[in-house]
């Protein structure tokens, strides 16, 4: 039974939460988040920015995360506190959000002027961020001008339709990078208890872990990341094949959906492997385990295969083709906690100390790291062979944690997914402490090191 919308303005965490997002839009409008000498392109944000002088807005940043952390540990589903409606408490928490800067990330200006750049003709992946002049140019992080993306087509595609729609303004166009995050966080709120009805996993719960937690509220809203309609995409697929179940749904529908979702973030993928087993799950369970990763392997083949012929189609269609494959390697060079990836650079310290190449260390090292991963993956599937949306689950916790970069935006879907899985205490509280611990690390690493002054 879904809670009434009055349960979360009876709610203390609700109202903590909605002042946590307060403090993080207000700190957020300071022009020091800008890269643009002159801050922000509207007069009135600069304004509302300037009301909290450094380093009071960076304070008021870290001490509305915290907030919101506390408040989203404090609506927690258990069998002593309310429920509270997850609707209206995602929709409080988010409004702060939606007219300020992006929060926590200055991604979402990248983004703008990848669709200002289409719009002129030129190829993203050719020409590189911040080169083809704009309003957005001298707005982009310093550290990928220059660069082309990782991005495949569909985000560029989606970036383009946003700037256009605002108009190429050169705020609001900014801005306007969130509106396909809204639409993708809502689509999941309707999507995640669903499928976790089909699943006979509890329902709250899961929306709290896998819509309502702050990781969401901050990086898809605030900083309308476009991880956001790739989750939501990945999540539609795997409700599909678990809502009808015949030929057509499992092999064709979802994994269309499933390119489409690899068309916006490649990660997408990974949701095959749920795809194409649920299905058949119970059989998984009672089978050997050669029975089972045939009969997995043999199903996630054939979806592989419309996956894949569906992204490649998308791809040609936009007339970008795999350009963004070039530049795979960049993801390394931002300063991340990524383990691997700090190894990787502190071994290129020593590199550098003996007269080697720092860069191309870290190109050759990120190479070699990633086949890390894809071994780890490999691991993850026989491991989980039995529960596929598990291996989907950890898999993609595992591409956010040993990749290249681990971004703060890359865990939202692994907590989508592992809120529909079977997890064990520990399980459960070491999911838990990551996305707190991360959230709080964030916000603390975001003041300290961004920002132009």
């Amino acid at each position: 039974m879904t809670a009434s919308p009055s349960s979360a303005l009876r709610s203390r965490g609700v109202w903590v939460g909605l002042a946590g997002t307060l403090a993080i839009a207000w700190g957020s409008c300071h022009p020091e988040f800008s890269f643009a000498l002159d801050g922000w392109p509207a007069a009135w944000v600069n304004a509302i920015g300037l009301a909290a002088p450094m380093p009071l807005n960076r304070i008021l940043i870290v001490v509305g995360v915290v907030g919101l952390v506390w408040a989203w540990w404090h609506v927690r589903p258990t069998r002593k506190r309310p429920p509270v409606n997850a609707a209206v408490a995602l929709g409080l928490w988010s409004l702060p959000l939606l007219l300020v800067p992006p929060v926590l990330s200055p991604d979402a200006v990248l983004y703008a002027d990848l669709g200002w750049t289409l719009s002129t003709g030129a190829d993203p992946y050719v020409v590189g961020v911040a080169t083809s002049g704009g309003p957005f140019a001298i707005q982009v992080d310093p550290l990928w001008a220059g660069s082309g993306v990782a991005y495949p087509p569909l985000a560029l595609l989606v970036a383009q339709a946003m700037v256009t729609l605002a108009g190429f303004h050169p705020y609001f166009s900014i801005v306007a990078m969130r509106i396909p995050a809204v639409l993708a966080a809502a689509a999941m709120l309707w999507l995640v208890p669903r499928i976790a009805g089909l699943l006979g996993v509890h329902k709250r719960q899961a929306v709290w872990l896998g819509v309502l937690n702050p990781l969401l509220v901050l990086h898809f809203i605030g900083a309308g990341h476009n991880d956001a309609p790739m989750v939501a995409v990945s999540l539609a697929a795997i409700w599909m094949c678990l809502r009808r179940r015949e030929w057509w749904s499992v092999f064709v529908v979802a994994p269309v959906l499933v390119g489409v979702a690899m068309a916006l973030k490649p990660q997408g993928g990974l949701t095959v492997l749920a795809v194409a087993g649920l299905p058949v799950a119970a059989e998984l369970a009672r089978s050997s385990l050669g029975r089972r990763l045939w009969l997995l392997g043999r199903r996630t083949a054939l979806a592989s295969l419309v996956a894949v012929a569906t992204f490649v189609v998308i791809s040609l269609a936009s007339g970008l083709g795999f350009g963004w494959l070039g530049w795979l390697d960049l993801m390394g060079l931002a300063a991340t906690p990524a383990p691997l990836a700090l190894l990787s650079k502190l071994a290129a310290l020593g590199v550098q100390t003996l007269g080697g190449s720092y860069t191309g260390f870290l190109v050759w090292a990120g190479r070699v790291t990633t086949l890390v991963l894809l071994g780890v993956l490999v691991w993850i599937v026989i491991r989980f062979s039995d529960r596929p949306l598990a291996a989907t689950a950890w898999g993609s916790l595992a591409i956010a944690v040993l990749g290249q970069a681990m971004h703060p935006w890359y865990l939202p879907w692994s907590l989508a997914l592992l809120a529909l899985v079977p997890l064990t205490g520990r399980q459960r509280y070491a999911v838990y402490g990551l996305a707190i611990a991360f959230c709080v690390w964030n916000a603390f690493q975001t003041v300290v090191w961004h920002g132009q002054y």
